[in-house]
């Protein structure tokens, strides 16, 4: 009797270690053959999953996507407004070791995005998803007093985005200038700005 395969757990697997080998050894390392060698996978088999490097670059993106949403869910508890978009910002800002790795996914993803129709429309989902959360946080603060600007909520939210974006890149090119601590300032900044 052939043995049964659960294909969802086999996709979450090759996503863990897909997303792994690119933030450790960098894009040009995650070929299928060291994908499949680091699951115990035949090469062919892999193929069945993720026929091309885009499918692989997708997936590693969407697994860190995903897994920051789930930290940020795990993590706010009854936090809304500004103490919600804290925790947010923090979860998404590479300042410990799993979000350091994390952007090391999202920059080799960025570039191919750019030239791939299909992978940029990914990432806009994802914005589109951050940018309702962030305007979330912004309304309970307004309704809670915590926001007070007169500034535009959708102007706020893209220099966050803005911000978040940036500083992915700034701390893993010159993480001697963009320390966890200064992230951490520049985010408190940004919040205490808009009470």
């Amino acid at each position: 009797m052939p043995k049964q395969v659960d294909h969802d757990e086999r996709r979450a697997v090759i996503a863990e270690a897909t997303w792994r080998l690119i933030a450790e050894r960098g894009i040009d390392a995650a070929t299928m053959r060291e994908i499949s060698a680091a699951i115990g996978m035949a090469n062919g088999a892999l193929k069945y999953y993720y026929p091309s490097k885009n499918a692989i670059v997708r997936t590693a993106f969407t697994h860190v996507f995903e897994a920051t949403n789930a930290r940020i869910r795990a993590r706010l508890g009854d936090a809304t407004g500004l103490a919600g978009l804290r925790i947010f910002c923090r979860e998404v800002m590479p300042i410990e070791g799993v979000t350091r790795l994390e952007a090391r996914i999202v920059l080799p993803f960025w570039q191919r995005a750019l030239g791939d129709a299909e992978l940029g429309a990914v990432y806009v989902e994802a914005m589109a998803i951050w940018r309702a959360q962030i305007r979330e946080f912004l309304r309970t603060g307004r309704a809670e007093g915590s926001v007070t600007t007169d500034a535009d909520d959708d102007v706020l939210v893209e220099q966050l985005l803005a911000m978040l974006n940036g500083v992915q890149t700034l701390a893993l090119l010159d993480a001697e200038a963009v320390t966890a601590d200064l992230q951490r300032r520049m985010i408190d900044a940004f919040l205490h700005g808009l009470g």
